[in-house]
């Protein structure tokens, strides 16, 4: 690879995040990000990436293997002091690493939204990413550890047809949360809320709270019902 390419991609990536999260994937061109880029070339994007699904992917590449290595650390910080499958250290490992990206600059932080933004949004031309298609990336082992650990947990007190949309609820709920917090810090909007480290505890609590929560016995029949007419139909 030539050695000017690499920073150059790493601008592309760092332009093109910023500007999904702040307009949405959809609204951004690939010539745009390439002209905020300082790039003279309007094919940059497609020269490096390919493609606009290959810069989405290529930003989650360039930021998965750091937070994968946090998550990983915490599991077994949380491991080692015997509550790896507690719903408050399932909850911490997802999402303080994620948390953590808002240690920087007031408004150096885009990726919560980015986030958001790629999985929770459709698209015309770049597919709606789920957490299983996280999970089948190379650094995603964090996530899918505390996945399965999660389903564990939501095994002993859900019915199964409720395991996964669980998991749902919760990794939306902390997703959505902290893409909020950041847009808010980026614009000093968040102070009346309380600290960054406040907001982020008080935000630990809810998800535990979410992901615990108990099912009613309607709900539980309301599943059950549909896991039933699913095997009939077959």
């Amino acid at each position: 690879m030539d050695s000017q390419s690499v920073p150059t991609k790493l601008h592309l990536i760092a332009t093109a995040e910023r500007l999904f999260a702040e307009h949405g994937i959809n609204a951004v061109s690939l010539r745009k990000i390439a002209a905020d880029a300082g790039q003279r070339n309007d094919n940059a994007v497609t020269y490096h990436f390919g493609s606009k699904q290959g810069l989405v992917d290529a930003i989650f590449e360039h930021r998965q293997g750091p937070i994968d290595a946090r998550r990983l650390a915490l599991i077994g910080v949380f491991d080692r002091e015997g509550r790896g499958d507690d719903p408050y250290a399932i909850a911490e490992a997802f999402a303080r690493p994620l948390a953590e990206l808002l240690g920087g600059p007031p408004s150096g932080s885009w990726y919560l939204r980015f986030c958001v933004q790629a999985a929770y949004t459709v698209h015309s031309d770049v597919a709606t990413l789920t957490l299983k298609d996280l999970e089948a990336r190379p650094g995603t082992h964090g996530l899918a550890e505390l996945r399965e650990r999660a389903y564990r947990v939501l095994r002993d007190f859900l019915p199964e047809p409720l395991v996964a949309q669980r998991w749902w609820h919760f990794t939306g709920f902390v997703a959505h949360t902290l893409a909020d917090l950041e847009a808010r810090r980026s614009t000093g909007g968040s102070r009346e809320l309380g600290s960054t480290e406040l907001l982020v505890a008080g935000l630990l609590d809810s998800a535990a709270a979410v992901f615990t929560a108990p099912c009613r016995p309607s709900t539980a029949r309301l599943a059950q019902t549909e896991a039933d007419e699913a095997v009939r139909g077959g």
